[in-house]
């Protein structure tokens, strides 16, 4: 029997963010006390009026279904506006947006895939895709219970996955769901669709093909989903830069919505650099081979952003998480990973920004 060999982690932890200093806290709670009522208000209305927009643009509609051209249009503008507003009341005041093809001539000659891949640090990219593209997404499907975002979601057609253990699977891997026409479909088929559709069907497809947040300083290993088509996509990068001495760690990792929104405007402003990478066409090996697909994109996604790939994923994160269920489920998906066995938590030397974490124990010594 082969013996499962567990991921590398890198030096650092992947999956949670950096530490707040004592000057950063105090910055927090100065600011905080002026930005935090005023933002969460302004976010909370503008919520409230896209959800409202969102339900009279989608009424009467099968969510199943490709909206009208006229529809579509009217619903993704609406969100587009509201998304960019958000930002702003989450402390994101500029973005800064690169294209690795800077000729617009040039770009507009590029073909426009249906998918958009982008690493996955939090909500900003995604409300920055929302704004930028009036993307729709794959999202967990617990997103669905979450306060206005649940519905806006689905009014936006996104495809929803249910990560629950006794979820039915099919022989594929992927998890199944039942259409409006009573056939089950599993989320791949259901991206499948969409990647193979024609141009502006559907509204375009985001994966975050890492499955998971973690703090941006590495990519993790890329689900095969958005490359099984074998058709072009669109890959995006995001960086979410901060001070160690006197600011927030943007990325959302294994923390707590509330508290996690109430800091990022407690921030009189907060960074998103986002770069457009020309849109990554398969050679002949690539589009018979999902993985290899996966691989290579996420290389240059790497590239780009100037970190390392390592193969970690969601189960790996588990273990770090906030609460207890999460960290036991952990458990019991790495034993299962590995012949019943739950290996060693890693030893990290460094925190993301490099420096050694062993400094100060080894001066007591």
């Amino acid at each position: 029997m082969s013996v499962h060999r567990e991921p590398v982690f890198p030096p650092f932890n992947p999956f949670v963010r950096h530490t707040t200093s004592t000057l950063g806290k105090v910055k927090m709670l100065l600011c905080g006390t002026v930005l935090v009522p005023i933002r969460a208000t302004g976010a909370i209305a503008t919520m409230t009026l896209c959800l409202i927009w969102c339900n009279i643009c989608s009424l009467g509609c099968d969510l199943s279904k490709p909206y009208s051209p006229l529809r579509r249009q009217l619903l993704q503008g609406g969100c587009r506006i509201f998304s960019r507003v958000l930002l702003f009341w989450y402390g994101f005041l500029w973005i800064r947006e690169t294209y690795e093809i800077e000729d617009p001539v040039e770009r507009a000659r590029q073909s426009h895939p249906s998918v958009v891949v982008v690493n996955h640090i939090g909500f900003s990219e995604l409300l920055y895709l929302v704004y930028s593209n009036g993307c729709c997404f794959v999202s967990k499907h617990a997103n669905l219970k979450l306060p206005f975002i649940g519905k806006i979601s689905q009014c936006l057609q996104s495809i929803f996955v249910n990560r629950a253990p006794e979820q039915p699977k099919s022989t594929d891997g992927g998890l199944t769901h039942r259409d409006s026409s009573n056939v089950i479909r599993t989320t791949t088929d259901k991206i499948l669709e969409r990647a193979r559709s024609p141009v502006d069907t559907w509204p375009p497809l985001v994966l975050c093909p890492e499955g998971t947040t973690h703090t941006g300083r590495v990519l993790l290993r890329f689900a095969t989903s958005a490359f099984r088509a074998g058709l072009p996509v669109q890959p995006v990068v995001v960086k979410s830069p901060f001070s160690p001495k006197h600011g927030y760690d943007p990325s959302f990792s294994c923390s707590n919505i509330v508290i996690h929104i109430l800091s990022l405007m407690s921030q009189p402003m907060n960074h998103l650099h986002v770069t457009h990478l020309a849109v990554y066409v398969p050679n002949e090996e690539e589009k018979k081979d999902p993985q290899l697909f996966a691989n290579n994109v996420r290389q240059k996604m790497a590239d780009k952003l100037g970190v390392e790939c390592y193969d970690l994923t969601w189960t790996d994160k588990l273990r770090f998480e906030s609460t207890a269920n999460a960290r036991e489920l952990g458990r019991q998906k790495l034993a299962a990973r590995n012949g019943g066995v739950v290996p060693p938590m890693p030893t990290f030397t460094e925190d993301a920004f490099g420096n050694a974490l062993i400094e100060e124990s080894a001066k007591d010594k």
